[in-house]
């Protein structure tokens, strides 16, 4: 099980731990929510196949395909990134149905009153793979998609945990013309595991085009593939000879609330889905901002331990550390200033609202988003001015603890 997954990118004025990669081996299980059952799931699965296998993939820019639907779910490709009901946008910032943990004030202790870090970057340019800073995220279309191979016979040299775990991975299986979504791909031929990278000339990696797995990290490559609404992640993605592989990969059903088997990994340590926790410039620059963020933290400060809606686990067995998958948020009481960017306010009553949910092992208080040119560096110096004591964690038992709760679900509200 991987212990750590964080890469150094060396920038022109600072030195920055990137946010850190997914995976890790099977887990032995979770703390089980509150005020619920333990969960349980399938296996395997399969949704909805995508028609289509053609020359060549086609993806737009990351920075101008996503919004928020009017009073619904943000969209991105046009698809629901998850239903509105969801527990990623669903807000926690109602104080009597969502109080401060009871381990609040030990855990933000604990971390320390460390400074918020904007962990994305300014530059699109890919080749510059030293600047280019975040997660980007593809939006394909399926009908035009050439659906490659992917193989889980990769060695990550870093932590030296051997092959990928397919067995934990979903991928694209070809069937009727199409592709369905798969859990479990070692179930299937190696001959057999397709994923949508899109091509080489409009391909968005995390660090660009570094495409070497001994110095060029984690490496996650994020689709969403419009019409079908289907979202993929890889994680420690690289293309060698003609053939890409990846640790692990992950996918799920946009209009759906149905979570991925438990103590599954995904392509971060929680299990959890990257893309729809990421700061993205145009709901910034909008000021219209309807889902949480995704966090990380120090392996010092986490437990081995995951809640709803996290599905697995990573690193060391911190005594009354944070699980993966709590939420914080910043807290009532903090007034963005009128002189901040109309981007850094939107982010704020962003974290306010939605809060942030502890994704993944990093550095403290990195919050993961979209590289690109829109995003002032006003925004960013005005929002790292922001520390640990500005936010607190939040009791979600509100949620796990209603009648309608179902733990192997997404679903927030009814």
């Amino acid at each position: 099980m991987r212990a750590w997954k964080s890469w150094i990118v060396i920038m022109a004025v600072t030195v920055a731990l990137l946010a850190c990669g997914g995976g890790g081996g099977a887990a032995e299980g979770g703390a089980t929510p509150p005020g619920s059952a333990s969960s349980s799931s399938s296996s395997s699965s399969s949704s909805s196949s995508s028609s289509g296998a053609g020359a060549s993939s086609s993806s737009s820019s990351s920075s101008s395909s996503s919004s928020s639907g009017a009073g619904g779910a943000p969209l991105i490709g046009g698809c629901e990134v998850f239903p509105a009901s969801a527990v990623f946008n669903q807000p926690v910032d109602d104080a009597s149905r969502f109080p401060a943990h009871a381990s609040s004030n030990a855990w933000i202790a604990l971390i320390g009153n460390r400074s918020l870090h904007a962990d994305w970057g300014q530059s699109e340019n890919q080749q510059d793979w030293q600047t280019y800073y975040g997660i980007p995220y593809n939006v394909v279309s399926g009908a035009s998609l050439a659906w490659p191979g992917v193989s889980f016979q990769t060695n990550d040299p870093r932590a030296g945990n051997g092959d990928g775990v397919p067995e934990e991975s979903d991928c694209a299986i070809p069937q009727g013309g199409g592709f369905s979504l798969e859990r479990g791909c070692a179930r299937f031929p190696a001959s057999q595991l397709r994923f949508p990278y899109p091509a080489a000339a409009s391909l968005k990696a995390e660090g660009g085009q570094c495409n070497d797995a001994r110095s060029c990290g984690d490496r996650h490559v994020l689709v969403v593939e419009s019409g079908a609404c289907r979202l993929w992640e890889s994680y420690f993605s690289y293309y060698v000879d003609g053939q890409w592989t990846a640790y692990s990969t992950a996918a799920w059903d946009l209009n759906s609330h149905a979570m991925r088997p438990d103590s599954w990994t995904s392509a971060d340590a929680a299990g959890l889905p990257i893309t729809p926790l990421l700061v993205r410039a145009d709901e910034a620059d909008a000021g219209d901002i309807r889902h949480a963020f995704r966090v990380t933290f120090r392996d010092s400060v986490l437990t081995n331990t995951y809640v709803w809606p996290a599905r697995h686990r990573a690193g060391g067995a911190t005594a009354n550390g944070i699980p993966f998958g709590s939420r914080l948020r910043l807290k009532a009481g903090f007034n963005p200033p009128a002189a901040w960017s109309t981007q850094a306010r939107a982010l704020a009553r962003a974290m306010q609202r939605y809060g942030l949910l502890v994704a993944d092992i990093g550095s403290d208080l990195y919050v993961q988003g979209e590289p690109s040119a829109r995003w002032s560096s006003q925004t960013i110096s005005q929002l790292q001015s922001l520390r640990m004591a500005d936010f607190e964690f939040v009791d979600m038992r509100s949620v796990t603890g209603d009648a309608r709760f179902k733990p192997d679900s997404f679903q927030a509200s009814w």
